[in-house]
């Protein structure tokens, strides 16, 4: 008579091996440990070879995009959810609704800075943040800068509150041009001290995200507009203590912005340009990265390539 042995009587090792080969996702883990006492024991027990084999499986590159000191369930989801994430905010920066769609050459490089982006919530400090920035070279920072420029541009059209340009109206004065160079100040500072999901929620039009931003306004922006005047500027009006010198933390974009000027060569006010012309064209040297070179911007290493050269008017990529 025969007898068949139910996924519970198992050899532990084969029950971890059958659970890597499911599909994994927010749940996957918390269903299976109600089904049975030993499974639950299972999938503890097991955790970090079940995670890997996971990552392994659905997740390849995670490990490099968004590295950990141990595999874990906790961690997947994480990563999932950052993905999905960085999804959303890329079919908003490539739609051809924008007026300032990522090109598809500069597609991997701009996502390459997004993933730098979350770099920099993991640290602890301000201190460590600056740190972080000062220590990437010349080429993790220009894929950094696309990502938040980009982004600072995209949510002018898609975006919600004070970052939406139809806040300061169509015609843009001296007045509404410095209020508005405020906001976005204020928007890149959100995204680089908080993440992509800061951008995420800003498209989503999440009011979270308008909060964050008004306390970023209150922190960095100038405060000394006339308000006797009614001119209809739309001036933002935030409360609380102000910061004094000792626990006003330096702004981690001058800080970047400030490190590129040094590579370039060129003062803060040109930097910006600069950029925008260099990588405009379709072979500039940083174009159509490979998902090894992506891999090598975020772990703060220069790529090998060497800058186009022009002859006779014409632009070459040197071999």
């Amino acid at each position: 008579m025969s007898h068949s042995t139910s996924l519970i009587e198992m050899p532990p090792e084969i029950v971890a091996c059958i659970i890597e080969q499911l599909p994994f996702d927010r749940q996957t883990v918390g269903e299976l440990a109600l089904v049975h006492s030993r499974l639950r024991y299972l999938l503890a027990l097991y955790e970090t070879s079940i995670a890997k084999g996971f990552s392994q499986r659905c997740l390849p590159h995670a490990p490099t995009d968004f590295p950990c000191d141990q595999y874990s369930y906790r961690w997947l989801v994480q990563c999932i959810g950052r993905y999905d994430v960085l999804d959303d905010i890329m079919a908003a920066l490539t739609s051809d609704l924008s007026w300032f769609a990522v090109e598809p050459f500069n597609t991997a490089l701009v996502y390459a800075g997004l993933l730098l982006m979350y770099r920099l919530p993991s640290f602890d400090t301000a201190l460590e943040k600056l740190d972080f920035i000062k220590s990437l070279p010349r080429d993790s920072l220009i894929a950094l800068f696309l990502a938040v420029h980009r982004s600072k541009q995209t949510a002018r059209y898609f975006g919600h509150g004070y970052i939406n340009q139809t806040r300061h109206g169509l015609l843009l004065d001296g007045n509404r041009l410095s209020l508005r160079e405020d906001i976005e100040f204020c928007f890149v500072e959100g995204a680089l001290n908080i993440g992509p999901k800061f951008i995420f929620d800003a498209l989503r039009h999440e009011d979270e995200q308008e909060t964050t931003l008004m306390c970023l306004y209150h922190d960095h922006a100038t405060h000394d507009w006339d308000r006797t005047v009614d001119d209809g500027l739309d001036i933002p009006y935030t409360q609380g203590p102000h910061r004094n010198g000792m626990a006003k933390t330096r702004s981690l974009y001058t800080s970047l912005m400030e490190r590129l000027s040094e590579f370039y060569g060129c003062g803060l006010h040109q930097l910006v340009d600069k950029i925008d012309t260099e990588v405009a064209s379709h072979d500039h040297r940083l174009a159509w990265i490979s998902l090894a070179e992506k891999t090598r911007l975020i772990q703060g290493l220069s790529l090998s390539r060497k800058p186009p050269h022009t002859v006779e008017g014409s632009t070459l990529t040197n071999p």
